[in-house]
Parts: structure tokens; sequence; C-alpha cells
């Protein structure tokens, strides 16, 4: 009886214990900051006058500092010398090019550039890599103007909603916009996302997840000149800017690069560093050969990630040693941008990172 006892209690245990882990994994997921994977960071996309020559070379330099710009995730990085020099020779880093009508019949031309040349000119500036895997950031913005005070939502400001939407592309930064509903309205008062309160903000935001949160106000002085602030909240503390602008454009492109030099600073990486960085990853729940093809290809995916080497399995648990160009602490920020990947406690004496893969 004993003997058939024991592998019974073994099978369910161990289907107990997966249960479980899969349960944490999944409450420690949902806790995890929202990111989206970023398609356009070596793509820009530039109203022309025209075809000819002169216009294609201007939008062909304009078109490079915006691509070094959301790559670098650095508003100053055009001003490096290096990237001076490069922005007059930016055909050298020009893949391709092609037309297309935009709004009104406007002429657009939407241009491609070399990803490993950029990277190579960043290295050469010293200037950190942001990688693609970027945070998502909730922002909530008040306008006040000739027609009153409102929320800057699609329905209520559609011009301003698409000028923001435009500040967060053009500098690389997923943005998500509020619905504005009954539900938000009834959970924050214009009053309140007027004066930023913070508790209003927070609660406001809850049902849309962990994203990043960045709120802004904005009014319109008589002589057509716009006065704001924005606020980030960035691991629990606000971060507040003040901005006097010429245009409702320079606003939104103000709250973009707060948010784009705060984040890149946290997960930008030195690439063609002199460093030799090796790491132990250890991640439970891989079932199956094709898990561990996915994990594999999505940590070789990483722009920090130079290699991922096979060391060993043992059952749903299998161990990888990742060269990286950046130290442990931010390797672990920038893969733990993916939710599948749920960090787990480190064992007592281990330098290890440990996860629980959720697919």
């Amino acid at each position: 009886m004993r003997g058939t006892m024991a592998p019974m209690y073994g099978f369910f245990f161990q289907r107990f214990l997966a249960t479980a882990l899969l349960c944490a994994g999944a409450l420690l997921g949902s806790v995890s900051v929202q990111a989206e994977i970023v398609e356009n960071i070596y793509s820009a996309r530039l109203t022309v006058e025209g075809r000819d020559a002169r216009s294609l070379a201007a939008a062909r330099k304009a078109g490079l500092a915006e691509v070094i710009i959301k790559a670098s995730g650095n508003p100053q990085a055009v001003e490096r010398t290096p990237v001076v020099q490069a922005l007059d020779d930016a055909q050298g880093y020009l893949l391709g090019y092609s037309y297309e009508e935009g709004v009104d019949n406007a002429l657009v031309l939407r241009l491609e550039y070399d990803e490993q040349a950029v990277q190579r000119l960043l290295a050469e500036a010293d200037l950190r890599l942001w990688t693609a895997n970027r945070p998502l950031v909730l922002t909530w913005l008040v306008i006040s103007d000739e027609r009153g005070r409102r929320f800057a939502s699609l329905e209520a400001a559609p011009s301003v909603d698409a000028m923001l939407k435009e500040s967060f592309a053009r500098r690389g930064v997923p943005l998500q916009t509020p619905l504005y509903d009954l539900s938000d309205t009834s959970t924050i008062t214009l009053g309140e996302a007027w004066r930023q309160s913070s508790v209003a903000l927070i609660d406001a935001s809850d049902r849309y997840g962990d994203a990043e949160l960045l709120a802004g106000r904005v009014a319109r002085l008589s002589d057509g000149s716009w006065v704001g602030d924005w606020r980030y909240l960035d691991n629990g503390r606000w971060t507040s800017r003040s901005t006097v602008a010429a245009n409702l454009e320079a606003f939104t492109n103000a709250g973009a690069e707060l948010v784009a030099a705060t984040l890149a600073e946290q997960y930008g990486v030195k690439i063609g560093a002199d460093r030799d960085d090796r790491y132990r990853i250890v991640l439970r729940g891989i079932r199956s050969f094709a898990d561990y093809k996915v994990v594999q290809e999505s940590l070789g995916n990483l722009e920090a990630v130079r290699a991922v080497v096979p060391e060993s399995l043992l059952g749903d648990q299998v161990s990888v040693r990742v060269e990286a160009e950046t130290d442990v602490q931010q390797l672990a920020k920038i893969i733990e941008l993916d939710a599948r990947f749920v960090a787990l406690p480190r064992e007592p004496g281990q330098d290890a990172l440990f996860y629980e893969w959720i697919p």
C-alpha cells in the first residue's frame, strides 16, 4: 500500500505545486509594467513640400535626427559632434524611401534607416541605446482655452489628441490615452485632473493596469502662447516640469521628452562597451522544447543581449548563461518588461536571476 500511495502522492503534489506556481505567476504578472515593442524606431515619416532633390536632402537629415532621438531617448543627442557630422551625411544611413499621400492631400515621405549603422553612430557618440521593448505610458491631459477647460479626449479635443500621439510617436514612446468615459469621470473630476491630484490620478489610472503615469495641464494665454505643467510618476516619485511654449505642439513635445529621457536612462544600454558580463538565468515552467525555443529567442532578441547559451535542463527548469551589454540589475528590468518572465526571489548566495515562464 505504501509503495502504491507514494507515487500517487508525488503525482498529486507535483500537480498542486505546478498549479500553485502558475497562480502565483499570474498574480505577480498582473503587477508587472505594461510594455510594447516599438516597431518604427529606425524609420521616419515626414511631410515634404515636393519631390525635388532639395526637399529630399532636408528630409533625409530631419528623418535621421528623429531616428537618433527615438533610438537613444535623448533629445540632445543631435548636438553630439559625431551626430552633427552624420546628419551632414544622412544619405549614408538611408536604406530607402517612398512617397505617399497624407492628410489633406499633403505629400508624405517615409524614410527607412540602417539599424546597425545608427547603433554604431550611437556608440561613437557615447549615447545609450533605448531597447525596443518600452513601457506603455498612460497620459492624462487637461486643456484650457477660449472654449473652456476640458479633457484632451478624441471627442472633446481631437486636434490635441492627434498632436499628443504624434509627439510621443516621434520620440518612440508607447502612448495610452484614457477613455475619458463615465467610469473615468466618476473616479477623477476635471478639477482634480487640473489640480493634478496624486490620489485621484492614481485611482483613475488603476483600471488601465500598470502603465507608466503622466499628467499634464495647459492653458492658452492671450498672446497665443501656452503655459502648463507635466507630472510624471516614476518609481513612486513624482517629477514635475513647467513649460512655457510658443505653441501646443511644443508643450506636448515637452511631455514626451520628459518621459523618454527618464525611461531611456533606466533602460538604455551602452552598446559596444568594453565589458564581458555573463549572467545565469534560471527559468521554471519550461514544459516543452517549443517553450524553450520561445524563451531563447525572446532573450536573444533583446538589444542588450549578445548571446544566450544553454547550461542545464532539469524537469521543467532550464538554466542559461546570458552575455549582456549591461549590468544584472538593468538586465533584469529589461527582461521583466516582458510579462511572460515573472520574477521569483533569488536564492540565498545566488547571483542568478530566477523567473517563472508564463506563456
